[in-house]
């Protein structure tokens, strides 16, 4: 089915992507196997990072680093509730009990101030995950001096952020390199930075983490070495951890694998476009623009622009750009309004003012590699004919 109009967001797959693809159709292997390994290596490569193990999705990334962690009942987890429902629902796979930290509205991610407030008034959780937001990176080094001092892990959403930066004391870190968490997930999902289809990814610097890692991704399945248990022939196996089928294909590793030699083409893109929509939208008095970040070390994921007159303005512009054909986007409902977890605890509108704040007027316009300057213009001549 073909786009009739500007999609908000659309994957670029060339004829050199379906190749390796179709190589991989007539090969040995279909699901995990060498080319999920290759994957693997190449995301170590790019972030710094000890460790990768791809997996199904995004979703599953998250629920792995969770169970990896140990998350269990009654164990406490925060998010930020400017995400997608991923972010916190991972906590609740594992019976795990899942509160939110209220964003930075100049950032748009999770407000350490404001989890360090909640940790020495409220509650200690056992694991937080800050979301790197639009592909802008939060304050993970004041995150792992919080959690150095209070205690808990770290799993860093960066499914917005494949190819983001960030620095800290003179130095820069990828996104994902876990040089300021425990573990980090990304998604390969058609609408990020790169596509597999689907497809997610742990990444970590602690090998007891990975190996637990890869033994739930596959039913929590070994096979078992040691010589003072039953061994009836080299197709015996154990499962003495309950896992899941959270196994990624070959093909999509492929295609994955493919996409990455291209990354800093699409990220060079999307910062172009970003820095087009930003000079045609600066000093407009009607209009928020992003965090600047989002034109610098970020690979940018979403073009978060914020109406200052509110949800009235955001939903008459809204359905004027749709009746152009220019699809846009809301990113995103608080998770707490949801109602699995306002009825399971209660939360009420008013809990994080900021980030309802921030969802009262955002708009996200198309951003993605394809996009042509004329589209580009298209959507920012329809931006300012509609204020």
């Amino acid at each position: 089915m073909k786009w009739q109009g500007i999609p908000y967001a659309k994957h670029w797959v060339t004829q050199e992507d379906i190749r390796g693809v179709c190589d991989i159709l007539s090969s040995d292997f279909l699901t995990t196997g060498p080319v999920a390994q290759i994957f693997e290596n190449r995301l170590c490569e790019l972030t710094g990072a000890g460790y990768a193990i791809v997996c199904a999705n995004g979703t599953a990334a998250l629920h792995l680093a969770c169970m990896a962690a140990d998350i269990h009942d009654t164990d406490l987890g925060v998010t930020s509730p400017n995400s997608f429902l991923a972010s916190a629902n991972c906590i609740e796979f594992c019976r795990g009990r899942t509160d939110f930290i209220d964003i930075d509205l100049s950032t748009l991610c999770m407000s350490p101030d404001k989890l360090e407030t909640y940790c020495r008034e409220q509650a200690v959780p056992r694991v937080v995950i800050p979301v790197d937001f639009a592909g802008l990176a939060p304050d993970l080094p004041r995150f792992r001096a919080l959690s150095k001092e209070f205690g808990f892990l770290i799993i860093e959403d960066a499914a917005h952020a494949l190819g983001s930066t960030y620095s800290f004391e003179g130095n820069t870190f990828a996104c994902g390199s876990c040089a300021h968490s425990d573990m980090a997930i990304f998604s390969f999902h058609p609408a990020k930075t790169i596509t597999a289809g689907e497809g997610g990814a742990i990444l970590t610097n602690d090998p007891d983490l990975a190996e637990r890692l890869r033994l739930l991704r596959n039913h929590g399945m070994v096979r078992n070495q040691d010589p003072k248990t039953p061994w009836d022939g080299p197709w015996y196996y154990e499962m003495d951890t309950l896992g899941y089928n959270y196994r990624i294909t070959d093909f999509q590793c492929a295609l994955g694998i493919s996409q990455m030699d291209r990354l800093g083409q699409f990220k060079a893109r999307r910062n172009q476009i970003v820095s087009l929509y930003n000079q045609a939208f600066h000093g407009n008095t009607q209009l928020i623009l992003p965090p600047e970040g989002l034109a610098t070390d970020a690979c940018p994921h979403l073009y978060p622009l914020q109406l200052a007159n509110g949800k009235e303005a955001r939903l008459a512009l809204y359905k004027a750009l749709h009746a152009r054909g220019i699809h846009c986007q809301i990113h995103y409902i608080p998770i707490y309004w949801q109602p699995y977890y306002a009825k399971k605890y209660g939360y009420e509108k008013g809990k994080c003012p900021g980030a309802e704040t921030y969802y009262s007027r955002t708009l996200s316009l198309p951003l993605y590699p394809a996009m042509s300057d004329d589209q580009v213009q298209e959507i920012i001549d329809a931006v300012l004919a509609n204020l």
